[in-house]
């Protein structure tokens, strides 16, 4: 039996899974306050539900999907993402030797996300794909030959910071994002693309065209003003569908995946994949390299990033 995370910037869902994927059982607790907290909290946290689990299972790994950028092979939490007093922490190493030398595997969430895909969801039949999260962010991965591949510098597939819409004429007023929140690096840094096509993007616009509070908007809140025949709630999702499909259409050009998968929360209405489908085959007319483009929907949704996690430990220490 192995013990699963899914860490994210609120809650820690964990879940005790067999080595073919079932869930024998899982919970959450609250993740550590990042304010107040160090990396041996943070470990004492996962390694306090390891004392619980392991006086009932005998726990054959560890598997853990996180924040930040991830050196897989060595353990080692870059940036942290909602978690940033992680940032250069060997926290494989760290877990190891706090749960009795049990082997442990860590991987970005969204890296595990696209992982689930490849192991039982909708990539499971190709090679190579591409996997786009919606969320906060947007996030990403690229899978080469059923491996998610992270580039000389972990950066491969982290698609929210892709240039986008920067002018010649706004370059002198580009300034560093370090220290921003989400919401206020829109305002003041709107070139990512994660600034345009993100889930909390689109609820920033949209809030912004109301004068409402960021905060109170979500997406399904929007098509539930798209049924109402809200002309507002109509254009921020139209220009996000053209977007989306916009940027699917170079990255299949760049990387030639097999296919593209759409994921996050958002993913769940069906009008946001066919929305895009939509604006890929009015651009795809362009030209016929475009001809074998393939995307869909993520098969996982909220257990994807347990799949993903315990599916990179097993491919870390080759037993797949």
């Amino acid at each position: 039996m192995y013990l699963v995370f899914d860490v994210g910037g609120t809650f820690i869902k964990y879940a005790y899974m067999s080595s073919d994927g079932d869930i024998l059982k899982k919970d959450k607790i609250k993740t550590p306050d990042p304010r107040y907290s160090k990396p041996a909290d943070f470990v004492e946290t996962l390694g306090t539900i390891y004392d619980k689990c392991i006086a009932d299972e005998n726990v054959e790994g560890i598997a853990v999907a996180m924040p930040g950028q991830i050196d897989v092979e060595r353990g080692i939490v870059y940036g942290g993402g909602a978690l940033p007093y992680l940032h250069e922490a060997h926290v494989q190493s760290m877990l190891e030797e706090r749960c009795g030398r049990v082997k442990v595997s860590l991987e970005n969430d969204g890296k595990a996300a696209a992982l689930a895909e490849v192991w039982k969801g909708n990539a499971a039949d190709v090679k190579d794909a591409y996997v786009l999260i919606f969320g906060t962010g947007i996030g990403g991965a690229v899978i080469k030959d059923r491996h998610v591949h992270v580039g000389k510098h972990l950066l491969a597939g982290e698609v929210s910071f892709s240039i986008d819409m920067l002018k010649f004429e706004d370059v002198d007023k580009v300034v560093p994002i370090e220290g921003m929140g989400v919401v206020e690096s829109f305002e003041k840094v709107p070139y990512f693309w994660s600034s345009h096509a993100s889930t909390t993007a689109l609820c920033h616009r949209y809030a912004k065209l109301k004068g409402l509070d960021h905060e109170q908007v979500t997406g399904e809140m929007i098509y539930r003003f798209l049924d109402e025949g809200n002309e507002d709630a109509e254009r921020v999702l139209e220009e996000m569908y053209f977007n989306i499909a916009k940027h699917c259409l170079n990255l299949y050009v760049a990387f030639d995946p097999e296919i593209i998968l759409i994921g996050g929360g958002i993913s769940a209405e069906p009008r946001f994949i066919e929305g895009i489908k939509k604006y890929v085959e009015r651009i795809r007319v362009i030209s016929q390299i475009y001809k074998d483009f393939k995307i869909d929907l993520c098969k996982f949704r909220n257990d994807s990033n347990l799949f993903g996690a315990l599916f990179n430990f097993k491919q870390k220490y080759g037993l797949e």
